[in-house]
């Protein structure tokens, strides 16, 4: 399951569902709740005395929450954009994770984990061919390639003869690939 797809999945309603299991007790729930309501407000930074201006937890019980969240790994403290924020992302991808495992019996799950694995590992070696990032487009129809069940080793031998022609576009990878399935026949 792809992040862009998890906004269509109720945030609270996985995270009350899983919290036990993920080990939270009701007090780091009731923080995580409360950050993602701010969030929601627009308060990107969540410091632990907004927390306590709208709850009954006593700062050192949200202190503590916060602490063992982020030791955790649930929650993250961010700087990179140049502005102090409070992130949820460490948890939502958990619990994504966690939801989409569920919809899965434990060999298929596995199967989807395999497949993600040798799409990535084959995105990054055509980059590696290409010597840049690859475009949207171009991702999507790598991507089609194992929508129709075509063998990596089919896909990379294709772009290692492209390569070794000097013509790393996806149109002549395509009638390489299409000439080794004919082939296969």
């Amino acid at each position: 399951m792809r992040s862009n797809n998890y906004s269509a999945i109720d945030f609270s309603y996985l995270l009350l569902d899983f919290y036990k299991e993920m080990n939270m007790n009701e007090n780091e729930l009731a923080v995580i709740l409360m950050i993602y309501h701010l969030h929601e407000q627009g308060n990107e930074f969540v410091t632990p005395e907004a927390l306590a201006l709208k709850m009954s937890l006593t700062p050192t019980l949200i202190d503590k929450s916060l602490t063992s969240l982020y030791k955790k790994k649930y929650i993250e403290f961010d700087t990179s954009s140049g502005e102090p924020r409070t992130t949820l992302e460490p948890i939502k991808k958990i619990l994504y994770k966690k939801f989409e495992k569920s919809l899965f019996t434990e060999e298929e799950y596995n199967r989807n984990e395999e497949l993600s694995k040798i799409r990535q590992d084959t995105f990054e070696l055509f980059e590696k061919y290409f010597k840049r990032k690859l475009t949207p487009i171009e991702l999507s129809h790598i991507d089609d390639y194992f929508k129709n069940d075509v063998d990596q080793e089919i896909i990379i031998n294709s772009l290692k003869d492209a390569a070794n022609v000097n013509k790393l576009t996806i149109s002549y990878i395509d009638s390489l690939i299409i000439k080794r399935l004919e082939n296969d026949q």
